[in-house]
């Protein structure tokens, strides 16, 4: 199972990195227009430490009135717009503070933070480079650039960035665990059980990794050693549908049809509308030769999700156990069409 963009964000926080004022030079700004900039960015930065970030927005916007070419303020403000959720003021003013000053490495990471859910998410890398190049080399440049490299699939670059992240904050839970993700996703599962294993040392109550943990043992055959992780998941968080998922197809896997169906209905009842749960539920049901009640299973899966192909799939081999030959050459024909490889075998 790949984790999905929020999994891997999962602890993101808003970071605030003061500065000392500073001013860039270009069209000429009255001495009493700097200095009221400058008591304006100080009022700013004293309400952004106190988590008045309305307020301090207003700071800021009347620091860049008295001088346009405040280039810290614009990165300030831009930080402000970031924790507000405005992100495409965000982008603007980290942009701007580039303008006024190109040197400024802490801007170009922001504006590569603030674009990653963005249409613009392809100039990250590149503003995460010019952020380490111009000596802004902290933790979650390094971090940040690893992941925009994982949802690129580039899992190797996103490797090297989490090993640079690691080397300057050893204890980085989430940095384990992402980078085990994209060992994962290159098939080194004794790397990434290695890295998934580090990631609980150093945050026990991370369900997240524990089930990806699982899912890497799943790879290696560990059906037993997969449940118990699926398990510390869901004792972690028991609202978790992915662990009792995952869980339900390993006990599936190891002939524990009963115990597959339990999971199954833990799912539905945290999130009906997960197709997947529904055709697992089906499988578990077929496999106890319950097939009228696997194919309504495989009913509700389709009727979720109807470019769902493995559920037609399967809904043609209870039907043809039912008798219904046509209705199971009209699922696999409908199966192929949606690319499923195994209709086939089965037309």
């Amino acid at each position: 199972m790949i984790m999905s963009r929020s999994c891997f964000i999962y602890c993101l926080s808003i970071l605030i990195f003061l500065s000392p004022v500073n001013e860039s030079h270009g069209q000429q700004v009255s001495l009493k227009n700097r200095k009221n900039a400058s008591i304006a960015y100080n009022n700013g930065i004293e309400s952004i430490q106190g988590e008045n970030y309305w307020v301090a927005l207003e700071y800021l916007s009347a620091a860049l009135d008295y001088n346009p070419q405040f280039d810290l303020a614009y990165l300030a403000r831009g930080k402000v717009n970031l924790q507000l959720n405005n992100i495409q003021e965000s982008i603007q003013d980290f942009t701007m503070a580039i303008e006024m000053n190109n040197g400024l490495g802490e801007a170009y990471f922001y504006r590569g933070y603030a674009a990653l859910d963005t249409s613009a998410a392809e100039q990250v890398p590149s503003d995460f480079n010019e952020a380490l190049l111009h000596g802004f080399r902290e933790f979650e440049v390094y971090y940040y650039r690893g992941l925009s490299r994982l949802m690129q699939d580039d899992y190797t670059g996103a490797i090297l960035d989490y090993t640079e992240a690691l080397g300057i904050r050893q204890n980085a839970a989430v940095c384990y665990h992402d980078r085990g993700t994209a060992k994962r996703l290159l098939g080194d599962y004794q790397g990434s059980l290695f890295d998934y294993r580090q990631a609980v040392n150093y945050q026990p109550d991370f369900p997240q990794a524990y089930n990806n943990m699982g899912s890497v043992k799943i790879k290696l055959g560990d059906f037993q050693g997969a449940i118990d992780d699926y398990s510390v998941a869901i004792t972690l968080d028991s609202t978790y549908y992915l662990a009792y998922n995952n869980r339900g197809s390993a006990k599936y896997q190891m002939g524990d049809f009963e115990g597959a169906l339990e999971d199954f209905d833990k799912v539905i009842a945290i999130r009906e509308d997960y197709s997947l749960a529904y055709n697992n539920k089906g499988n578990a049901l077929a496999k106890l030769e319950r097939i009228e009640e696997a194919a309504r299973l495989y009913d509700q899966a389709v009727e979720i999700d109807e470019a769902y192909g493995t559920a037609y799939l399967n809904r043609g081999y209870v039907k043809e156990l039912m008798g219904d030959l046509a209705g199971a050459c009209g699922d696999w024909t409908r199966a192929r069409e949606l690319g499923v490889n195994e209709a086939e075998t089965a037309l």
